[in-house]
């Protein structure tokens, strides 16, 4: 009875052992970081977040410790909190010129990557993914895909998910810097984050580079963007045509669940709205906002698996960037312009 016992109880341990060890490796990462910033901090901090959880992760996986940091929890605290800072002001951020803006990144991000892949610069599969992903869906969008239809599982999932994570990190990386260079004002600079980098992490993080005023505009553009991905889904995976069984797939099959953070943002901003929190208390939550996404980074740089591409190559990645970098740039010259 005893052994047995035990015996069920391994598994338990195991995994109560991989969470303290990706507890400890995440808060590792994070002091670090931290301290990197104090003693040089000229570099944004979450930059140091993302760069040395990569170092981690690389590290890691070259000595094959099995270990995943627990981020997500952040991740999700910081976008819910960040509700708390939505006033009636934010609404008039977004408008109709925001969503005119975000309806035309879209188009444009498809139009490229299918010409890229109309000219055999990328397979139709990943072309696919890597215009749902750099949309605006971002990693959510790839993994529902991959989930409801085997084909793009593995190699094209694998690949999207890589482009997100490296164009939200050369966003994150050089856009602090080169705002002040371009005379962007928050709104610009928020728009510039929200739109051009696909994940809510590093959009936001990249915008509160600037400012809490930058960081709710990226969150606004992003509530707004995120709104229509089960559409998106809906229409990516009705084009591609039949189920793991080869039947006709049922529209509502494809129609991903409300994500409860977008539920949480929602309730927090509707208490903000209706008066809940006063200056002192937006201040203090918009701290924990800035914290847990700081945290939330570490693990982002941590699952970005560069290695894979010295089994996949480097050209899916070149293209994607490349067709990235023509976007961001367009987007970033029309805003100088204009702001």
């Amino acid at each position: 009875m005893t052994n047995a016992t035990e015996t069920l109880s391994a598994p338990a341990r195991a995994g109560a052992n991989h969470h303290l060890a990706g507890l400890a490796v995440l808060g590792g990462v994070v002091l670090l970081a931290k301290v990197a910033h104090l003693l040089a901090p000229q570099v944004p901090a979450i930059v140091y977040a993302l760069g040395l959880g990569m170092l981690a992760g690389l590290e890691a996986r070259k000595h094959r410790v099995r270990v995943a940091l627990p981020h997500q929890l952040p991740l999700m605290l910081g976008f819910v909190l960040m509700g708390a800072q939505v006033q009636q002001g934010v609404f008039h951020q977004v408008g109709l010129e925001g969503l005119g803006l975000l309806g035309v990144w879209v188009a444009a991000t498809l139009v490229l990557f299918w010409a890229a892949s109309r000219l055999r610069l990328l397979p139709r599969r990943v072309a696919a993914l890597f215009a749902l992903g750099q949309a605006g869906f971002g990693v959510s969008a790839v993994v529902a895909a991959g989930a409801r239809d085997p084909g793009l599982a593995g190699t094209p999932q694998t690949l999207a998910t890589l482009l997100i994570l490296l164009t939200g990190a050369i966003g994150l990386v050089t856009y602090p810097f080169a705002a002040p260079w371009l005379g962007l004002d928050e709104a610009g600079f928020a728009t510039l984050a929200a739109v051009s980098i696909a994940n809510n992490a590093e959009a936001i993080a990249t915008a509160g580079t600037m400012g809490a005023g930058a960081a709710l505009g990226a969150a606004a553009l992003k509530v707004a963007i995120n709104a229509f991905e089960g559409v998106a889904l809906v229409s990516f995976l009705r084009g591609r045509g039949a189920d793991r069984g080869g039947r006709p797939r049922r529209w509502h099959d494809a129609i991903p669940r409300i994500p409860g953070y977008v539920l949480g943002f929602s309730l927090v901003a509707g208490l903000s709205l209706a008066g809940a929190f006063d200056g002192t208390e937006r201040a203090s939550l918009a701290n924990l906002t800035h914290w847990a996404f700081f945290i939330a980074l570490a693990g982002v740089g941590f699952r970005t698996r560069l290695d894979l591409l010295a089994r996949v190559g480097w050209r899916p990645l070149a293209v994607g960037i490349a067709i990235w970098l023509f976007s961001a740039g367009a987007l970033l010259a029309w805003l100088v312009t204009t702001t």
